[in-house]
């Protein structure tokens, strides 16, 4: 399954508008922002991506480029929500030279723990499980990452892998952040059934 947003028709848009910033590391934001159970309303998670790309007080999206945004959000949603495995990270195609890729990886990261510190604003490290800590310091690993200096398949490979990592990470904190506490709240509203007097 492809992504509906693409990510060179989203990195042109952004550019138009002088947004330096990669699609990459927008999606990565609100994938962290969705993962802390935020960025749901379009108000809400516009004004956080604004205020990421240094907008002025009261700028906005272009409505063509928020319209963008917003399905991407709704695209991540959906692909957070169901198997996960309809979870795409947007980087730049196949055919892209793989330092390329390898970069827009760093900034899906470096995005992701801006939106998850976000959204998690008022939550401290020993509130979050051991396993959240070490996606979250995996994460922080990556959003480091260096180009690597040749493109041969064992490159490709590791960067399959990285991105798997990746994805598999941000999935691993949403079900634990968003997913688990709906099912808890879910099963508290179910009313259970008195018993029957004969």
């Amino acid at each position: 399954m492809s992504n509906s947003i693409d990510f060179e028709v989203l990195a042109q848009s952004l550019a138009a508008a002088g947004i330096a910033h990669s699609p990459s590391e927008l999606q990565g934001l609100t994938a962290g922002l969705l993962a802390t159970g935020h960025g749901g309303r379009d108000e809400e998670l516009l004004g956080v991506l604004a205020s990421h790309v240094d907008f002025e007080q009261g700028q906005l999206f272009e409505p063509a480029l928020a319209g963008m945004l917003v399905a991407a959000r709704d695209e991540l949603a959906g692909g957070f929500a169901g198997t996960g495995l309809a979870l795409h990270l947007l980087l730049p195609g196949d055919d892209e030279d793989l330092g390329l890729r390898v970069a827009a990886i760093g900034q899906w990261c470096e995005g992701f723990l801006v939106g998850f510190g976000t959204g998690s604003a008022n939550t401290h490290d020993k509130d979050l499980s051991q396993g959240i800590q070490e996606a979250l310091s995996d994460l922080a690993a990556i959003s480091q990452v260096e180009t690597p200096d040749s493109d041969g398949e064992e490159e490709e490979d590791m960067f399959e892998q990285v991105a798997e990592h990746c994805r598999m990470a941000a999935l691993m904190i949403y079900t634990e952040l968003v997913m688990r506490p709906q099912a808890k709240a879910e099963e508290a509203d179910v009313p259970s059934t008195p018993p029957t007097k004969h």
